[in-house]
């Protein structure tokens, strides 16, 4: 589970919570009707008590009276009904769209990251599609201008063939202008009716742009994702430049940044950050998951103790 579903935590049945507050009571009302002792406390001394007593065995760690305690606990998790996110409709199909923005501008064409960081970008891209599986999807193309390569689909092998053409060669304009892709991806996800993701993969941005997806993402449901490809630190001496983290950081700032990694991590974060996306509906057509119901084996599994020889709690 990713933590961001926790901001939808709460209770669907809070009022059963009371429960402890009762059983804390009883229990308290019975120790103190049992304490054959409690008379004499209020005669003698607790040392002179302890001396002429002998200690039983009611303070053991696994007692009747403790595990009551647990099973307790354990019943109102179930009947208070915790719950983070909610139920997917068996009517609807997940209508969610994916635009993916790559740069292909020359600086794509730098070799500090192995073979180059279009290769790169291209295979990460081809790794999170495997992820996705045939999921909806769009792909456009990105130097000193915009241009949708692929509308939205669910055939990820039509994605595939044309990401793999994809240059600055076939680009009309040259340089670099992420917020060109801002209308086309607007107008791509406008017709879904629901929150979609628009994720930008480059080595960088124009200071300029930061002021245009800010003033998007902070109006729009749709979520922003800026994958960073390059290298932080240009070697010394080196004509290549480094990755843009700092203007990838405030061109993220109504979203999130992920870093390339060497491994799978990064793709793996990437598609978390998809899949959380889904805006939650407070109505009845969608209830909320009871998250309870798996305790129930845990307090059955205790509940089996009373059936042990001995083993008896005294009302």
């Amino acid at each position: 589970m990713d933590f961001s579903q926790l901001l939808h935590f709460h209770l669907m049945r809070p009022y059963w919570l009371i429960a402890i507050v009762l059983t804390f009571l009883i229990l308290k009302a019975f120790k103190k009707r049992d304490d054959t002792l409690d008379k004499w406390r209020k005669i003698m001394s607790v040392e002179m008590l302890d001396a002429v007593t002998v200690k039983g065995n009611s303070n053991a760690w696994f007692s009747p009276q403790k595990l009551s305690w647990v099973m307790v606990i354990l019943l109102t998790i179930i009947l208070v009904g915790p719950t983070w996110k909610q139920q997917p409709s068996p009517f609807t199909q997940d209508q969610s769209a994916l635009i993916i923005a790559l740069d292909v501008s020359s600086s794509m064409e730098q070799s500090d990251i192995m073979p180059s960081r279009l290769l790169q970008a291209k295979q990460k891209i081809l790794k999170l599609l495997a992820l996705r599986g045939d999921a909806n999807t769009a792909l456009v193309a990105y130097a000193g201008s915009a241009h949708v390569v692929m509308p939205i689909t669910n055939d990820r092998e039509m994605i595939r063939h044309f990401l793999d053409v994809l240059d600055e060669s076939i680009m009309p304009v040259k340089g670099k202008s992420p917020e060109a892709v801002i209308p086309i991806a607007n107008k791509l996800l406008t017709p879904t009716n629901v929150p979609g993701t628009l994720l930008v993969i480059t080595d960088g941005a124009p200071d300029d742009a930061a002021i245009a997806y800010d003033d998007y993402f902070s109006e729009a449901n749709h979520q922003l994702i800026v994958w960073g490809i390059g290298k932080e630190n240009a070697p010394e001496g080196s004509v290549l430049s480094p990755l843009q983290v700092d203007n990838l950081e405030d061109m993220a700032n109504e979203g999130r940044l992920v870093l390339i990694t060497p491994d799978q991590s990064d793709v793996d974060k990437v598609n978390r950050y998809i899949e959380n996306n889904l805006v939650v509906l407070d109505d009845g057509t969608r209830p909320w998951h009871d998250s309870g119901y798996p305790v129930v084996f845990i307090a059955a599994a205790l509940w089996l103790l009373w059936f042990r020889k001995g083993w008896t709690l005294q009302w």
